[in-house]
């Protein structure tokens, strides 16, 4: 809970700076036949929401995944940071994330920084390096992407990633793409639908699923 206060305190200071800005708020539901978080398979079939608040280039947000069979726990995670560019085409993302699982009793949580860096290029490459305080593990994860306009209202999302977790006594790494049909509702909401897919080495499995979610802002 110290690590909460201290996360949300941050972002209040960093909002008082764009007081001037307006605050754009952001909401997504969805459904996932699985949980897949790193090459790991954390839930079964689960249901997804998030809420995200952006004031210029800070933001705050909470994620959750709660399990439709219940042999998973709960979790919550709630997160904070800036989003800003560095140089010409370079933009550069740090925050911090609480993961929380009220139902696992003692060190339910763990406490991640992460600095992300996005570069405005062909398929969208960007790398992200993860470092969770409490499991002492570092992560690495390189991405591309890109949507293709099939409409006017419709388009064709597809991503990839490959990542490397260094911890405490362990390390693997992970791979895997999605493929998405983003559906827009109105100016301000949309809807997608798509497919995943994940494996690695040394403990996480060939897993394949689909998903999908509805979200709007204001």
């Amino acid at each position: 809970m110290k690590k909460l206060l201290v996360l949300a305190a941050s972002l209040a200071a960093f909002s008082s700076l764009k007081a001037q800005d307006d605050v754009a708020v952001t909401m997504d539901i969805g459904y996932e036949s699985r949980y897949v978080f790193r090459g790991f398979q954390l839930a079964d079939e689960s249901m997804t929401a998030a809420i995200e608040a952006s004031f210029g280039d800070a933001y705050l947000g909470m994620w959750t995944n709660q399990p439709i069979v219940k042999n998973f726990d709960n979790e919550f995670d709630f997160y904070g940071g800036m989003a800003f560019d560095i140089a010409e085409g370079i933009g550069l993302d740090v925050g911090g994330t609480l993961y929380y699982y009220p139902e696992s009793g003692s060190g339910s949580e763990t406490f991640e920084i992460y600095a992300a860096f996005g570069f405005d290029a062909a398929m969208s490459p960007g790398v992200t390096f993860f470092y969770d305080l409490d499991l002492e593990a570092l992560t690495v994860e390189g991405s591309v992407g890109h949507s293709f306009e099939m409409d006017e209202k419709s388009s064709f999302d597809i991503g990839a990633f490959y990542g490397y977790v260094d911890g405490d006594g362990f390390d693997y790494s992970y791979f895997g793409a999605s493929a998405d049909i983003v559906y827009s509702l109105s100016d301000t909401a949309s809807a997608s639908i798509g497919a995943r897919y994940s494996d690695g080495s040394d403990g996480p499995e060939d897993e394949m699923w689909f998903g999908g979610s509805i979200s709007t802002g204001w």
